[in-house]
């Protein structure tokens, strides 16, 4: 993959994944066979409330990461979900209804220890950008969660935007949250890694570079100059959202379907200089969706 002028591997990752560890329904190495069979790249095990230790398994080609999902209390409202990754064996995990760690005590607490944490489904939590903006030091936010397509909350792309709009500088990733069967192989997170190891994928998500999907796939996302172009597997839908009140459509709107798109392009000398960003968004004929991280001007 071209990503941003330089070639990438494109590993497709789950990043959120339960097993019989805690409340899953499928045993760790199963978990990793189906995803593996799927043609995953990247698996992370983050059963709840303890680091689930990666050692034990057989990868099956994939590259394993450690992790635990966390539930520090926002008093008031639902507890925060956590999902820690690249942690060690020692990290503790606390009971925070006992404990009373928040939620950025946790993230620090995690970034201490080495690792990385992405705010899991806010939607879901019912957690709007207002909620989310105190936080600081995590690595990305779900804008799309599987599993939580069970009560209609697994898109966040609203609390996504607004964070966006606001000035916070927010990846978005796209994860299963596997619990079972039905929630096996819907979004993904695409790592554009320089090389496939674990220290090049834990970089490449340091550094907000990935893509999330639900099937469409990016071949190239690049910025010349002013012109943002991506190009993409066949959709019958693609924009650009911006901060602004509308979006930027490639292909005419209503016409959805009628001439595949690969290619989009977008003229940004207009917005430098004012905080501006632009994502990318398509969309394919079996109405899944692809979300590129934002590009900040």
């Amino acid at each position: 993959m071209n990503y941003f002028g330089e070639e990438r591997i494109p590993l497709k990752a789950n990043l959120h994944t339960h097993t019989t560890k805690s409340d899953g329904a499928i045993e760790p190495q199963e978990v990793i066979r189906r995803y593996a069979e799927k043609g995953y790249g990247v698996l992370a095990l983050t059963d709840h409330r303890q680091v689930h230790k990666i050692a034990p398994y057989d990868p099956m080609g994939m590259i394993l990461i450690q992790g635990a999902e966390l539930h520090p209390l926002n008093p008031g409202r639902a507890s925060w979900h956590l999902v820690a990754l690249d942690l060690p064996d020692d990290f503790q995990p606390t009971n925070a209804a006992e404990t009373g760690e928040t939620a950025q005590q946790i993230i620090d607490l995690v970034a201490a220890a080495g690792g990385i944490t992405a705010v899991a489904h806010p939607y879901w939590c019912g957690y709007g950008s207002e909620v989310v903006k105190p936080l600081k030091g995590y690595f990305a936010m779900e804008i799309y969660n599987t599993e939580c397509r069970g009560v209609n909350r697994e898109y966040s792309l609203q609390t996504w935007d607004e964070l966006l709009f606001d000035g916070y500088r927010v990846p978005g990733i796209a994860v299963d949250d596997v619990h079972g069967e039905h929630n096996l192989f819907g979004g993904w997170t695409v790592i554009c890694a320089k090389e496939k190891s674990k220290e090049a994928v834990m970089d490449a998500l340091r550094k907000g570079e990935f893509y999330a999907s639900q099937g469409p796939e990016f071949h190239s996302i690049t910025l010349e100059g002013d012109i943002l172009k991506a190009e993409f597997t066949p959709c019958d839908y693609a924009c650009f959202v911006r901060k602004s009140t509308g979006a930027r459509y490639w292909g005419k709107p209503g016409e959805e379907g009628k001439t595949p798109l690969t290619y989009m392009e977008l003229d940004i000398s207009q917005y430098r200089g004012q905080n501006y960003y632009v994502r990318c968004c398509i969309r394919d004929a079996q109405g899944r969706y692809a979300w590129s991280n934002p590009v900040y001007l």
